[in-house]
Order: structure tokens, then C-alpha cells, then sequence
């Protein structure tokens, strides 16, 4: 008999990571024959990514109710009731803040539960979030985390943590097409937010732009900063730089470019440099807290920059652009660093913890 499996995740109709590998796992899963639903606590009736027809959505419509603590409340209430109806034998909390809501279920012995870690746990997003960690490494019936790094770090963290693994994000594109760097363009993707430094990137390609008039950098992605950043980009008078927007077929963007820049103030395992290497780009990237070292390896398939070094940045771009030699070594470096990443592995990895829970 098929397991079936729940996803719990905030707004599936978020066009981020987060969303995409639930996509991708949830497709996995329900290719080898698993039941999956994904909840969402707010909208999701429909995701940015794409799902096969048996993944079933659901939202909880949390967006509904205005007071917080009565939200909560009926958050778990549906969340309850459409478990027991369905049989869900293992809920997953995608970010372990919402094991807060998977914890009755398990201690009510109505589903086995996992909580799955998307930033690092030295990243401090403040009281809340903390206690969650915390209360979900001790009685989680499993954490996954995303890298060696941070499972390193919560078992030095939370000393009382009952089981805990990290499994890789996976390659998500399908075929080996690579980029041929022949575009003098450098990409970066991700929500206009200050988690991902865009500001900061900009103020190193403010140097670049000083000293190269050829290259340009485009930024994908939408979020609530894009109006402070074009005004950034503005008062600049930077002529070679464009927010893009969101890109339906961001596939074709990583092709397009040949270098990927990472300026991210804190991540988990970006699955934006994961998709970048799979497609043969050099990576530069800040050394931020997170997974970055396990997929960049500095003067190998990429440059690891100090965190938040904005001339340091600058330079390494430069020098990037400048040499093709290089960048030539670092592509045809990219694909031996990202094996362990196949999606048939990652698959394999957790359905070995799926039967094991």
C-alpha cells in the first residue's frame, strides 16, 4: 500500500526555492507511486511550479481569517481534520517554524511528522523561529537539513535533537544543455528581498561598471524591494544593470548568461546555484552563512568571496570577465562538482528516510 505523504509550506503560490523543490520533490515522490498533498497555509490553490495532476493542492485559506491567533487555530483545525481523512502517514513541515503546527498531530500518534530546515540554523530570525528549531529538533520525528555544514551546526546547537540528516537540494532541470559563454552578461535570480544582498550586488557592479562597458548584469526575480532597487540603479546612473522581473523559463536565463553571482547575506543551500553549475556557469559568490561551501569551490568552479566584501565582489567579477581562460576552467569544472546533486540520488535519499519514519 502507498505511503501518503503531506507537505506543509507557507504560500505555495510563492515563485521561490522553497516552493520549487517542493514542486520537484512532491513529483518525485508521486512518480514512485506516493500519495502527496501539499497544504498551504495561505492562497496556494495554484503554484508557480509545475505539479503533476495526482500531487493534490489544498490551501488552508489562512489569508481568510484577520485576527492571528484565531488564524492559527483554524490553520491546524483543517489542517487536522483533511489528515485524518485522508490518512496521511508522514506530514512534512517545509521550514521547521510550521512544525509548531504538525506537533499535536504527531503527539496524537495521527501522523508521523519532519520537520525541513530551508536557511541554516545560525541564521536568527528571532524569538519565534528560535523556540520552533529548538522545540522541533527535540521531538521532531526527524529534521532534514539542507548540508554537512548545518547539520553540524544544530547538533552543536540543540543539543537535544532526536533525529537529524541533511539530504542536498537536487539538480531540477532536465537534460544537459549548457551554457556556450558566449553572452558577456552576468545573471543573478532570486526574490528582491534583503536576504539575497541584491543591494549590495549593486554597489559592486557600480565599481564594475567603472571599469568594464561591456558586460552587464541582469536580475531576475520580483519582490517587495524592486522600487528601492531600480532607485539604486538610478541614482547610480548604472546603464548596464535591469531588474528583469520574474522569468517563466528561467532555464533559458542561466543558458544566456556566463557567470552566476550569488550575494546572498545568509541562505540554506541555494538552489539557484545549484540550477547555475548545472548549466556550466561560473559562480561568484559571498561566503555567506549556509551550504555555499559544499557546492562552490573557490579557484575550482567559481570564486568565494568574503561575506559581504562588496570591492571584493567587484574585483573577482572583474577578473572573471576578463580572463577567459578561466572562465572556460571553471565551466568545464562545474559538472563534477554537482554529481552527488542528480535528482535520482536526492529521490533515493528520501525515500530511504520515508521508510525509515
Amino acid at each position: 500500500m502507498s505511503k501518503k505523504i503531506g507537505f506543509l509550506i507557507t504560500d505555495f503560490s510563492g515563485n521561490g526555492g522553497t516552493e520549487r523543490v517542493t514542486s520537484i520533490l512532491s513529483n518525485g515522490l508521486s512518480e514512485r507511486n506516493y500519495n502527496v498533498t501539499i497544504y498551504s497555509i495561505r492562497n496556494g490553490d495554484i503554484g508557480r511550479f509545475y505539479t503533476k495532476d495526482n500531487v493534490e493542492l489544498v490551501s488552508l485559506h489562512g489569508e481568510n481569517v484577520k485576527n492571528p491567533v484565531l488564524r492559527k487555530i483554524v490553520i491546524y483545525q483543517k489542517l487536522k481534520r483533511d489528515v485524518i481523512n485522508k490518512k496521511i502517514d508522514i506530514m512534512i513541515a517545509v521550514d521547521v517554524a510550521l512544525y509548531l503546527y504538525l506537533f499535536l498531530l504527531q503527539k496524537k500518534k495521527i501522523c508521523k511528522c519532519i520537520g525541513w530546515e530551508h536557511f541554516n540554523c545560525l541564521t536568527d530570525f528571532g524569538g519565534f523561529v528560535n523556540f520552533s528549531r529548538k522545540f522541533a529538533a527535540k521531538f521532531a520525528d526527524y529534521i532534514v537539513v539542507l548540508s554537512k555544514y548545518d547539520l553540524c551546526n544544530y547538533e552543536v546547537k540543540y543539543k537535544k535533537t532526536n533525529r537529524i540528516k541533511y539530504i542536498y537540494n537536487p539538480v531540477t532541470f532536465v537534460g544537459r544543455k549548457k551554457t556556450d559563454l558566449s553572452k558577456k552578461r552576468v545573471l543573478a535570480v532570486g526574490r528582491l528581498t534583503p536576504q539575497k544582498g541584491f543591494d549590495m550586488l549593486l554597489d559592486a557592479w557600480k565599481e564594475v561598471e567603472k571599469n568594464n562597458q561591456e558586460w552587464e548584469l541582469e536580475i531576475v526575480g520580483e519582490g517587495r524591494l524592486e522600487t528601492e532597487l531600480n532607485r539604486q540603479i538610478q541614482n547610480n546612473d548604472l546603464k548596464r544593470c535591469r531588474l528583469a522581473g520574474y522569468s517563466k523559463d528561467v532555464e533559458q536565463e542561466y543558458l544566456n548568461a556566463s557567470i552566476y553571482v550569488l550575494s546572498s547575506r545568509y541562505e540554506g543551500l541555494p538552489l539557484v546555484v545549484i540550477e547555475a553549475l548545472s548549466k556550466g556557469l561560473p559562480v561568484v559568490a559571498f561566503d555567506c552563512e549556509g551550504g555555499i561551501r559544499e557546492l562552490v569551490y573557490n579557484n575550482e568552479n567559481g570564486y568565494l568571496i568574503d561575506n559581504a566584501n562588496i570591492h571584493m565582489l567587484a574585483d573577482k567579477l572583474l577578473e572573471l570577465m576578463e580572463n577567459r581562460n578561466v572562465l572556460e576552467k571553471f565551466s568545464s569544472n562545474t559538472e563534477k562538482y554537482i554529481k552527488k546533486l542528480s535528482l535520482e540520488s536526492i529521490m533515493n535519499e528520501w525515500i530511504e528516510l520515508l521508510d525509515e519514519v
